[in-house]
């Protein structure tokens, strides 16, 4: 039986804002309807205090395709996705409005038939310059409708000013099932309508049943391109469009998108390589899901880490943001791999990059049993670690300070630190905060059973 919110209808649902051109004057948003609306639009307008500020909206045409929810194409072969069956097809519409102001509220709205708008929803430009904050999710992926919601909306209660939302990978559990999509809009409402989206594919991403394993790293879910309208690189191959890309937020944030399922990473290493080069973004934060040093047991990811590791340490890239294994870890490399990350956490030396890798969603995997031990000739040292919670972080910028916070979906501050840079690029890290919480373990929460959506 379907649930009753995720059949499409002639009303538009599931919302997003995403960034496909300039943030600071641009906005893209994404919608669903049933296939029979064809053709449709939308409208903004600057967010006024007047009752009427509607009177001075503008249209804007929508792009709309029609999607079959009931197959998978993979080299001109129909496979069925059986998790879909009974479903009908599904409309797809996107706008970009270009040629806005930045750092400015406007309010907008969509249409699916003739007549059937959505409510005005409130978005921010970019801002040329200045303090900004957004949210980092690790995977959702199980217990989205369940478990999931109370850390979303936790994360917007915590940080309503959120620039932007990123997810690290692992949105839903399998990759084409259309009722995992309907709970991951639905655990977050309006807030994508609001705070925009910067979405990462996860291994959950790709659909698995029945194909090959070089069958799955092509299988992209076939909802991924028809509701995020995102970044096109033409530098890149054809099947990494939409799914490895930039966002140059503002003058002092840039970050940087990877799609960490290719088993050749070669390739968006080069681009990375070349991106960071040419950037002068006061900070720079990398997002992939595999992580470069995994803190689940039993897990690793050495065709990232030999490729990626040497750009991220090359440009002395400030952070980097990861899922997969369901822990919550955060480390250092400090300036030096030679010296002691654990001396940059005094301030004695500086800081390279740090890493991290965080969950938001209720399944949870044990720790390495050696920490981070197995990766110390790079360099890294493990600062902070966890099992059995969920977490979502929130990221402050202002000016020549970072500072990371990350919350237990009850909203207790787990994690903290603050780095600051030096106009010659340098960085320090602040010595722990005083009085955080004990490290959580699974010997000393409630017990863990498997969560299944």
């Amino acid at each position: 039986m379907l649930a009753p919110w995720q059949q499409a209808s002639e009303w538009p649902d599931r919302i997003v804002v995403t960034f496909e051109g300039d943030p600071a004057t641009s906005l893209s948003v994404n919608w669903r309807t049933a296939a029979s609306v064809t053709a449709t639009r939308a409208e903004i307008a600057p967010a006024l205090p007047d009752a009427r500020f509607d009177q001075q909206a503008v249209s804007a045409a929508a792009q709309s395709e029609q999607v079959s929810l009931a197959t998978l194409e993979l080299a001109g072969i129909q496979i069925p996705i059986e998790q879909n069956a009974g479903l009908s097809p599904a409309g797809f519409h996107s706008v970009r409005f270009d040629g806005l102001e930045p750092d400015t509220l406007y309010a907008y709205r969509v249409q699916g038939a003739e007549g059937k708008w959505s409510e005005w929803f409130h978005t921010r430009t970019a801002p040329l310059s200045g303090p900004i904050r957004f949210i980092y999710l690790g995977d959702a992926q199980n217990g989205i409708d369940s478990h999931f919601p109370r850390v979303v909306r936790a994360a917007f209660q915590k940080a309503p000013d959120a620039r932007f939302i990123l997810h690290a990978g692992d949105l839903v559990n399998r990759a084409s099932r259309d009722l995992e999509w309907a709970q991951w809009f639905r655990a977050s409402g309006f807030i994508h309508g609001m705070v925009p989206a910067i979405p990462v594919t996860g291994n959950h991403e790709y659909d698995r049943h029945g194909l090959t394993e070089e069958d799955r790293q092509r299988a992209l879910s076939i909802l991924w391109r028809p509701q995020f309208r995102l970044p096109v690189d033409e530098t890149l191959s054809a099947e990494l469009h939409e799914t490895v890309y930039d966002v140059r937020y503002s003058q002092d944030l840039h970050v940087f998108v990877l799609n960490t399922n290719s088993p050749d990473m070669a390739e968006q290493a080069r681009w990375l390589d070349a991106k960071l080069a040419a950037s002068d973004a006061t900070w720079r934060v990398i997002t992939g899901h595999h992580p470069v040093f995994s803190s689940g047991r039993d897990r690793d990811n050495p065709r990232v880490r030999d490729v990626i590791l040497p750009v991220l340490l090359k440009h002395r890239v400030d952070l980097v943001l990861q899922g997969h294994d369901h822990t919550y870890a955060r480390g250092t490399v400090g300036e030096d791999p030679q010296t002691p990350a654990r001396r940059a956490a005094t301030g004695a030396d500086g800081v390279t990059t740090m890493f991290v890798n965080s969950v938001s969603g209720a399944k949870q995997y044990n720790f390495s049993e050696n920490g981070w031990d197995e990766y110390a000739p790079t360099g890294v040292e493990l600062n902070r670690q966890a099992e059995n919670t969920q977490f979502y972080q929130i990221i402050s910028l202002d000016a020549g300070a970072l500072h990371y916070t990350a919350y237990t979906a009850d909203g207790q501050l787990y994690d903290e630190f603050r780095l600051t840079k030096d106009q010659d690029g340098s960085k320090t890290i602040a010595p722990e905060t005083p009085g955080l919480p004990e490290t959580r373990s699974f010997t000393n929460t409630l017990p863990y059973s498997g969560v299944q959506n």
